[in-house]
């Protein structure tokens, strides 16, 4: 069964009649693709938001270490939500030397 977006797979495994949906290859050629309007212009913030943190991405010593600071501010961001009362500077200043002024929120 074939439709606009993908095809439906059908086998037999393990006795047991199985579907599965594979879509068609992004971007779509039947009809082409066509970004205009507020499409066009969210695809180009991306494409430049994707630049700068290629560049960002060459300044820093290893892709380890630029991701770690994004995963402890999501982890501080998270934290805060759930309210923890710690900072970013406190989880930093714990990992060096595990000294803080709240051990239990860093944690």
């Amino acid at each position: 069964m074939a439709g606009t977006t993908g095809i439906y797979n059908q086998k037999e495994i393990g006795g047991e009649q199985v579907r599965a949906f594979v879509p068609h290859p992004l971007p779509p050629t039947k009809p082409n693709l066509l970004m205009e309007g507020e499409l066009a212009d969210r695809h180009d913030a991306a494409l430049s938001a994707i630049g700068r943190l290629d560049i960002a991405s060459a300044m820093v010593p290893s892709p380890q270490w630029f991701l770690y600071g994004f995963v402890r501010k999501e982890a501080v961001v998270s934290s805060q939500i759930e309210g923890a009362q710690s900072t970013l500077e406190d989880v930093l200043a714990f990992e060096l030397s595990s000294r803080v002024r709240d051990v239990a929120d860093v944690e």
